[in-house]
């Protein structure tokens, strides 16, 4: 873990194009009813349009027994602040785009969390996950800390590293790519690098019931620190961060 690293409070240029915390857990209740009573909960503070994801027109036989499919969210609720999907077994919270900020991400992903708990839907929460892709308009290959070499006399394109790091509690995916293509809402297309780090810790006990708030803030520290570490201190400059 890079202790020594300042870490900003924001950047300027900031690149973040997708921001998730996802829980999985265990439920008391029937699975097809989570969806009705977790929306029942939420609907008066986090009142959106409610939209059936593409999954659902999968058998739900189907669905059970494809393990890649066990945790995926089946409908989506498209708030002002963010954007809440629910599934049997799955409750995530992203930030609406532009990023929220980490305060305001952190305060409305903890009080959703808090409010489907205080339902008593939820036995135990099986798995914390956080998220950030990070999109730059730029070969940014020669501006991280990570590597990639070729046998001498072949030149290197388009370069996508996957690997996995370990920081205390918490694994840690890192996906990077120099040649990746982000849709946006508009007819054109941007061309960039994709810094994507997928931040869990798993549970076998209820630690994360107990300890919400502070779970979620480690989990972002770890996420932070590890992103900041992949970058380059010119490059991090370049980015007019604010400490």
């Amino acid at each position: 873990m890079a202790d020594s690293i300042q870490l900003p409070v924001s950047i300027e240029k900031c690149p973040i194009v997708d921001a998730l915390i996802e829980i999985r857990f265990d439920t008391k209740v029937n699975p097809s009813a989570v969806f009705g009573l977790i929306y029942g909960v939420l609907m008066q503070k986090y009142p959106g349009q409610v939209i059936n994801l593409p999954i659902l027109q999968l058998p739900e036989a189907v669905r059970n027994s494809d393990p890649a499919l066990k945790y995926k969210p089946l409908y989506r609720i498209v708030n002002e602040n963010v954007i809440i999907q629910i599934g049997p077994d799955v409750l995530s919270i992203s930030s609406v785009i532009p990023y929220i900020g980490w305060e305001s991400f952190k305060e409305h992903a903890s009080e959703i969390i808090r409010q489907v708990i205080t339902a008593d839907i939820i036995n135990r929460v099986s798995r914390l996950g956080h998220r950030y892709i990070n999109f730059f308009e730029s070969n940014i290959l020669n501006q991280i800390t990570m590597s990639f070499n070729m046998t001498e006399g072949y030149g290197i394109q388009n370069v996508q590293i996957t690997t996995q790091v370990k920081d205390n509690d918490f694994d840690n995916t890192i996906q990077f790519s120099n040649s990746a293509m982000l849709n946006v809402n508009s007819p054109s297309q941007k061309n960039g690098s994709i810094i994507d780090i997928d931040t869990f810790k798993e549970y076998s006990d209820n630690y994360f019931l107990e300890n919400i708030v502070s779970e979620i803030e480690h989990a972002h520290k770890t996420e932070k620190t590890l992103f900041f570490s992949l970058l380059k201190p010119d490059f991090i400059k370049s980015l007019n961060p604010h400490y």
